[in-house]
């Protein structure tokens, strides 16, 4: 398992490297996450701690963060990031507060299933306004929308394994000819399977309805974010 230069500092440090260890390494290092990853609360945080300067103040440096963070109360943050329970996602406005032990274990949840600390927004332990208020117009659909649809040079990818413990992956991306979007499914060990089970649909009919169709009875292992030029078939 890969340890960064601050994991191994941090083990030097005086502390075992242990795979809760790992996960906040990782979050720490994520680029600009969104506000309903637990790296937006852990990156908050270590600012936080960072410029602490009160009487018990100690030099924060990353390695010494990594090892304490399981420890930080919610007090120690409080009025400067919170979790809007409406919302399901962080806030640097006032409001309820959650200790850092509990979002280590969210930090481990998302490195253990390898969801992206930047681009994901689906954690499988939360409801979200979108499932309560899903329609295809509307607020909600805007938000999953911009959750999940893909940039221009992008395809988002889910690996998932089929009850023959096949190896699968159903890509999206837009089409280059059309404003519509393309889902594509199929097999890595197979390249006859490479984009001949394709849908072309608006991305919200895409990713609502006919997405989770197709991988209803499919165990999901990742959801990550890729360049177009990891695409399997031809580009429709």
């Amino acid at each position: 398992m890969f340890k960064s230069k601050h994991m191994l500092d941090a083990v030097e440090w005086g502390s075992s490297a242990d795979i809760e260890m790992i996960a906040i390494d990782e979050a720490l290092s994520a680029y600009n996450p969104n506000s309903r990853s637990p790296a937006f609360a852990v990156q908050k945080i270590f600012k936080i701690a960072a410029a602490y300067e009160g009487e018990d103040q100690i030099f924060m440096t990353r390695e010494d963060f990594l090892v304490m963070f399981p420890g930080f109360k919610g007090s120690f943050y409080e009025g400067q990031l919170s979790w809007d329970h409406t919302r399901s996602c962080w806030s640097l406005e006032d409001g309820p507060t959650i200790d850092a032990a509990r979002i280590q274990e969210d930090a481990l949840r998302w490195y253990l299933n390898d969801w992206d600390f930047s681009r994901h927004t689906r954690d499988t332990e939360f409801s979200y306004p979108e499932d309560r208020e899903f329609a295809p117009s509307g607020e909600a659909i805007d938000r999953l929308i911009y959750a999940l649809m893909p940039l221009e040079g992008e395809l988002t990818r889910r690996i998932f394994v089929d009850e023959k413990n096949e190896v699968g992956y159903c890509d999206v991306y837009k089409s280059k000819n059309s404003e519509m979007y393309v889902a594509e499914m199929g097999f890595f060990n197979d390249r006859r399977t490479h984009g001949v089970q394709r849908a072309i649909q608006p991305f919200w009919e895409l990713e609502g309805f006919t997405v989770p169709g197709l991988l209803r009875y499919r165990k999901i292992l990742s959801y990550r974010v890729h360049s177009i030029y990891a695409l399997r078939g031809e580009m429709s």
